[in-house]
């Protein structure tokens, strides 16, 4: 009987001991979704528009191209057709390079914007694991599975928003 109430404490208290505090974080949602983030985010948001705005503008030119291409395909003698299909193709890839340079400058501004915001998100985030006695803070990306009481994501941002 002795025996059975020790291994009762035993297997009680190392659960206890194994116990601990987690909780997952998207720390890249909270630094953008937060006051700060979406301040800090106008400019890059405007450069971006204005970017999108340039590239609806030449793809309607590119469109307009390809329709009047069409459109005069039959009245057109066999070098004036490859010419203008020369032209609508280097036209397309001059669109694509855009949009992969568009692309890759936006993500660049959304990464300048993340180191920006950083040291503020992690000093509020210390503060949060200290508050929560938090032992583990993981990666909602990471994680395979979590229940949704232990994301603290929308707390984070709710401190930060504090902060401001």
């Amino acid at each position: 009987m002795n025996k059975m109430i020790s291994f009762f404490l035993v297997a009680l208290f190392s659960a206890q001991a194994m116990a601990s505090e987690v909780a997952v974080l998207d720390f890249r949602a909270a630094l953008l979704q937060s006051k700060a983030g979406q301040e800090a985010a106008q400019g890059p948001r405007q450069q971006v528009d204005q970017m999108k705005a340039r590239l609806d503008q030449e793809n309607k030119a590119l469109k307009d191209m390809v329709e009047s291409l069409k459109r005069d395909e039959l009245t057109l003698s066999a070098e004036d057709l490859k010419k203008r299909r020369a032209e609508v193709n280097q036209k397309q890839a001059q669109l694509r390079q855009m949009v992969a340079a568009m692309q890759q400058q936006a993500q660049q501004m959304e990464q300048q914007l993340i180191q920006q915001l950083t040291p503020q998100g992690e000093v509020a985030l210390k503060e949060l694991i200290k508050e929560k006695k938090l032992d583990a803070v993981i990666s909602r990306q990471a994680a395979i599975y979590t229940n949704e009481s232990v994301d603290i994501t929308a707390e984070l941002i709710e401190k930060l928003n504090k902060e401001k």
